[in-house]
């Protein structure tokens, strides 16, 4: 069904869809899917999303929300995966993230809230305390590094493996969070531990 963006944003709680959309695409019962392929999605309708998944949304494997797609995505409840893959699209959630292997947010245009809250804000261990996976690794754009925890610990960047720090600050002319992002997406994606 489809409802106005306003509707939208009522039901989430925040201003998340209004001024990008006038119409939301609304699923009011669970949606599971085996891939959530944000910029193969985007090809395959041609255009990019505007959703709201009101019952929750479960993914058997990997959530990515790509990059250049600027597509917004609201979950109510539970968000499921296997792996999820920050991005360019929007993702808010109102409830929990819970992963069975890891999340990873890199570098990225999007933005992605749980409960309003931001891994930039203030309230980062608050919105880490509604996220379940044994690895996270995100970006803080504002600090300009990586989030880490294990198994809901905390861990500091020379808990990392050697492969994904050696060298990290050897060219001055490339942030050493990005060499950091690339490594540790090549060591998630490979099934490859992060930390010692």
């Amino acid at each position: 069904m489809k409802i106005s963006a306003a509707q939208a944003d009522e039901l989430m709680g925040g201003p998340w869809f209004d001024g990008y959309t006038k119409v939301v695409d609304m699923h009011q019962e669970l949606v599971t899917v085996d891939d959530f392929d944000v910029e193969a999605r985007a090809v395959a309708y041609d255009d990019t999303e505007m959703v709201l998944f009101g019952g929750g949304l479960t993914v058997l494997g990997t959530l990515d929300l790509s990059s250049d797609v600027h597509s917004i995505f609201a979950v109510r409840g539970v968000l499921r995966a296997r792996r999820l893959i920050l991005g360019d699209a929007l993702l808010v959630v109102q409830g929990t993230v819970e992963l069975d292997e890891w999340l990873f947010g890199p570098e990225n245009e999007g933005l992605f809230a749980i409960n309003s809250m931001q891994i930039e804000s203030s309230e980062q261990d608050a919105m880490l305390a509604n996220v379940r996976a044994p690895v996270i690794a995100m970006l803080d754009r504002e600090r300009c590094e990586f989030v880490l925890r294990e198994h809901g610990e905390p861990r500091e960047t020379g808990q990392l493996v050697p492969e994904v720090l050696d060298g990290v600050d050897l060219d001055p002319y490339v942030r050493p969070e990005l060499v950091l992002g690339d490594r540790l997406r090549e060591r998630l994606l490979g099934g490859q531990p992060v930390f010692r």
